[in-house]
């Protein structure tokens, strides 16, 4: 899934719900007038390195597929011990001045 589009937005919002099941993460991306919601159910891992609380500038935002049998690519390495054997994961990284690393089962943009 393409998410070159949302490159130049904001991000404004990252809001992580453990509490429900299965888990959720939100995260909207604004833009002027306009705002994507991503999100992301049934997440296994979660990381957030945010700079500034009023939002920052998006360079990048990227979702890959992570396979449920076979090679993982190398890249995501870093993430094997997250996989959970049942389902094909949904890697999605958010880069600019904050990263935002986030993998679970299923991803919606709204």
């Amino acid at each position: 899934m393409s998410l070159e589009h949302l490159r130049g937005h904001w991000l404004t919002s990252i809001v992580l719900r453990t509490d429900l099941e299965p888990s959720e993460a939100v995260v909207v991306l604004s833009s002027e007038g306009a705002s994507v919601t991503l999100r992301l159910a049934g997440i296994v891992h979660a990381r957030a390195d945010i700079g500034t609380p009023d939002g920052d500038f998006v360079d990048q935002a990227v979702v890959r597929e992570l396979p449920q049998d076979g090679p993982w690519p190398v890249d995501a390495y870093h993430l094997l011990h997250h996989h959970n054997n049942r389902s094909v994961l949904q890697w999605l990284t958010v880069t600019g001045p904050s990263e935002v690393e986030i993998v679970a089962e299923e991803l919606r943009v709204e």
